[in-house]
């Protein structure tokens, strides 16, 4: 079982390791675990392709109910989901006393998150795409953030791969974007709320204790959901039968998509895990597309190749750096 985790002692070693290789595995290493940097590319992509599902069906679950309630399925099925997962694996649902200021930290960054995320995707004014365009800035900050707060060297081809996706964002991007900026304002405030979140996430365990990461999930969607409850009473409106069942559905992707992505940041570095995280943003142009009717441009595909690009080079990075392990034992 994978756990949430991260040595003190490592923090300090990261910085000559490979900068693909984190702290999570230094620790996995050193307990005589394989290291897996791969899997937390794999875990990320599985993340980002719910996430993007969860997107569209937020947008279409908006035209039933209002964006407070949307949100507040999103928290309760996807509690219900962690809780189900937990289950299931028997994994532990208790975090250390060590980590409980992280796991508050990280909770609550991550409500800021998805009250500025379902405010934009519940927003006539402006496209889903747009929307998740906006908010797929949160890597850049966890890449400013990471060799600061973690201890993550930050190699130059993931600086390149990052902007070269944040290019491919604004090719997406330019032809729509022409918004309010108080909903800007908004969404770009979520994608820090992210940043954060994602950096407490990686940081939980630092002090040698485990939480599972259904534990961390679990912990985040009832904070979540205490938050998103309170603002749906006032503007709640009971959906029809499409509704309800599109609701369920935007927290049953929404809730899969988090436990994929706690594990992925179990497994590899912050920086780069997060800059994948813009290939949700070509997913959610393609599904907006396909479901929504939102057709992309000339400069818009070319965008998604960028993003597409700069996602499969982290991939094949990832893939070098999970062989470098063996090849050494070899010798």
């Amino acid at each position: 079982m994978r756990y949430v985790s991260t040595s003190s002692s490592s923090q300090g070693a990261v910085a000559a390791h490979p900068p693909g290789v984190s702290a999570i595995v230094l620790a996995a290493e050193r307990e005589g675990r394989a290291a897996h940097p791969t899997a937390g590319v794999l875990w990320m992509l599985l993340a980002q392709s719910l996430f993007a599902a969860m997107n569209v069906l937020a947008r279409l679950s908006s035209e039933h109910a209002p964006w407070p309630e949307v949100a507040a399925s999103r928290t309760l099925v996807g509690a219900a989901t962690a809780l189900g997962v937990a289950l299931v694996r028997r994994a532990p649902l208790s975090v250390g006393r060590g980590d409980r200021r992280l796991a508050w930290a990280r909770s609550l960054c991550g409500t800021g998150a998805m009250l500025c995320g379902f405010y934009t995707l519940g927003t006539p004014q402006i496209a889903l795409g747009d929307a998740v365009t906006l908010g797929a800035t949160s890597p850049i900050f966890v890449a400013l953030l990471a060799p600061r707060l973690l201890g993550e060297r930050t190699s130059p081809r993931l600086w390149l791969a990052t902007l070269l996706a944040f290019a491919g964002v604004g090719l997406v991007a330019a032809p729509r974007l022409a918004i309010a900026g108080e909903i800007a304002l908004i969404a770009t405030l979520g994608a820090v709320f992210s940043a954060f979140a994602m950096i407490w996430l990686r940081r939980i365990g630092a002090g040698g204790e485990r939480a599972s990461p259904e534990a961390i999930a679990l912990h985040f969607s009832l904070v979540a959901s205490a938050a998103m409850v309170a603002l749906s009473i006032p503007v709640w409106r009971t959906p029809d039968a499409l509704g309800a069942l599109l609701l369920i559905g935007t927290g049953l992707a929404g809730g899969l998509a988090q436990l994929a992505m706690t594990r992925a940041y179990a497994l590899d570095s912050a920086a780069r895990v997060g800059a994948i995280g813009y290939v949700g943003v070509v997913l959610s142009h393609v599904l907006a597309a396909a479901w929504l009717g939102e057709s992309p441009s000339a400069d818009q595909l070319l965008g998604a190749a960028l993003v597409t690009a700069a996602g499969l080079w982290l991939a094949a990075q990832a893939l070098r750096d999970a062989r470098r392990p063996g090849r050494r034992a070899a010798r």
